[in-house]
C-alpha cells in the first residue's frame, strides 16, 4: 500500500516538472527563420549599373515578416518606395519601411545601406501559401528606372503526420 502512494507521488512530481519545463520552453520560443525564394535561395542578389542589392525574407513566428535589403552601391541611387508591393495569396498586404519617414515616397542612398520592410499577416502562413514581392521602377540609377523582378516565397510543409496532414 505504501508503494502505491509513493508511485503516485513520484508520477505527480514527474508530471509537474514536465509541465513546468514544457511551459518554460514554449514561452521562451522566439522562432526566427529565413524563407527560401523561387530559386531555393535564402538570399537573392541583383546587380545593376550603380551596384548591387541583396534581398532576403525573414519570418518571426508564423505571421510577422521583414523583407531585408542590403545595398552596396558605387553611385547614388533613389528608391521609389511607393512602387514596392507585397502580396500574400494574391491579396496586397500593407507594409512599413522601418528606416524612413512615413511621408517619404523617395529615398536617396549614396553608400552601403540596409533597408527593412515589415509586414504582418492576420492568420499566418500555411502549406501552399505564397508571398510575392515586386516593384516597377523601384530603383532610379543614372536617370534610368530599374524594376525589381518578382520574388516568390512559397511555404511547403515537409513534415507529414500519418492520419493528420498526410494526403495518402
Amino acid at each position: 500500500m505504501w508503494y502505491n502512494k509513493f508511485w503516485f507521488l513520484l508520477n505527480s512530481l514527474f508530471a509537474a516538472v514536465l509541465l513546468f519545463v514544457g511551459s518554460i520552453f514554449l514561452l521562451g520560443c522566439n522562432i526566427t527563420y529565413k524563407v527560401r525564394n523561387q530559386h531555393n535561395d535564402i538570399e537573392l542578389i541583383n546587380h545593376f549599373p550603380c551596384g548591387k542589392v541583396a534581398f532576403e525574407l525573414v519570418g518571426k513566428g508564423n505571421s510577422k515578416f521583414k523583407f531585408k535589403q542590403k545595398f552596396d552601391i558605387e553611385n547614388s541611387i533613389t528608391l521609389l518606395t511607393d512602387s514596392l508591393k507585397v502580396y500574400y495569396n494574391d491579396v496586397e498586404v500593407s507594409k512599413k519601411f522601418d528606416n524612413k519617414n512615413l511621408f517619404e515616397s523617395e529615398l536617396e542612398i549614396s553608400r552601403e545601406a540596409a533597408l527593412e520592410v515589415s509586414f504582418e499577416l492576420e492568420k499566418g502562413v500555411f502549406d501552399g501559401d505564397t508571398i510575392l514581392i515586386f516593384a516597377n521602377e523601384y530603383i532610379r540609377c543614372n536617370d534610368k528606372s530599374i524594376a525589381l523582378d518578382t520574388i516568390i516565397y512559397s511555404f511547403v510543409n515537409n513534415l507529414r503526420i500519418q492520419g493528420v496532414n498526410d494526403l495518402d
